[in-house]
């Protein structure tokens, strides 16, 4: 049985999926952990092991050796979910601003008002990874490949994420203003 270092150097040196393999068979659930230690949600830390292990096989480059791998990874792992909450907090502050400039329009037709309500409703309904694509792809007019770059996933991905988002808010959407017409 190969010690994590001589899988990395393996890794690394061939780039045969099979001991990268390993590596996540081994470490998965620690990852997953620790993910869930920062989140407390499941779907969440289940992306978020996702994330970090397409991250890592990039990363696991740099890694020199000097620390322990699991150290190495258990920094790794905490940073990526410190990020992605400090992404997060980033995108609340925005969207409790938005909030407050739909307060101060007071001079929009009521009609408006029910569909603006509704937005808002469906903003708060959706998961908090598909309310922050589209925040950022349509609040902050972040391009494709910044987002995938922040997300350390590919361009594809994120546009497969932001159609899904897309039409799971159009659904809710549909579904609140039907259950307003009742």
């Amino acid at each position: 049985m190969l010690s994590d270092q001589e899988l990395v150097k393996q890794y690394t040196t061939t780039g045969k999926d099979k001991y990268f393999a390993q590596i996540y068979i081994r470490h998965r659930q620690l990852v997953y952990q620790k993910c869930l230690f920062y989140v407390s949600n499941t779907d969440d830390a289940e992306d978020f092991v996702q994330d970090i292990f397409v991250q890592l096989t990039r990363k696991v480059y740099s890694y020199k050796g000097d620390a322990k791998f699991t150290t190495w990874l258990h920094s790794v792992t905490v940073n990526y979910c410190i990020d992605q909450l400090r992404k997060q907090q980033q995108n609340q502050a925005m969207w409790r601003n938005y909030q407050y400039d739909l307060l101060q329009m007071d001079d929009w037709a009521g009609s408006d008002e029910v569909y603006f309500q509704a937005f808002e409703r469906v903003l708060n309904q959706l998961p908090p990874y598909q309310r922050d694509l589209l925040l950022a792809k349509y609040g902050e007019r972040a391009p494709i490949k910044d987002i995938a770059f922040s997300q350390a996933i590919t361009t594809s991905a994120v546009k497969m994420r932001i159609k899904r988002a897309r039409e799971y808010a159009r659904i809710l959407y549909d579904r609140i203003l039907a259950e307003g017409e009742s």
